[in-house]
């Protein structure tokens, strides 16, 4: 901001909008491939099913659930996150794109 007043650069805003939900995408991918391994590998219980291994599945699995969710979870909102920059970005425009409008007839009838 300076002077009150808010520049905004559409075209620079709209490619960071569109980066951030690529960049949502790409972790939305990688927690389907790896969060995938990880879920696969740790189904079968590589650390036994003794009594050690037992108190580590009770630990382990209310974790491994929680990192993987909020990890989808990042990939999800950053995708949603960059999306609503683009239509906020074209909203601003329309807007101030009809607010021009509106000041020029104004002007015009005096």
């Amino acid at each position: 901001m300076t002077d009150g007043q808010l520049w905004l650069d559409p075209a620079r805003a709209r490619r960071g909008g569109a980066d951030l939900a690529s960049s949502g995408a790409a972790v939305t991918a990688r927690r389907a491939a790896e969060g995938g391994e990880i879920e696969t590998a740790s189904g079968v219980q590589p650390w036994g099913r003794d009594d050690i291994g037992a108190a580590f599945e009770r630990n382990y699995r209310g974790i491994e659930q929680t990192v993987l969710r909020a990890w989808a979870g990042v990939g999800h909102r950053l995708t949603e996150l960059g999306s609503d920059v683009v239509r906020a970005v074209d909203a601003s425009m329309r807007t101030d794109s009809a607010s021009a409008t509106r000041l020029d007839r104004v002007a015009d009838k005096r």
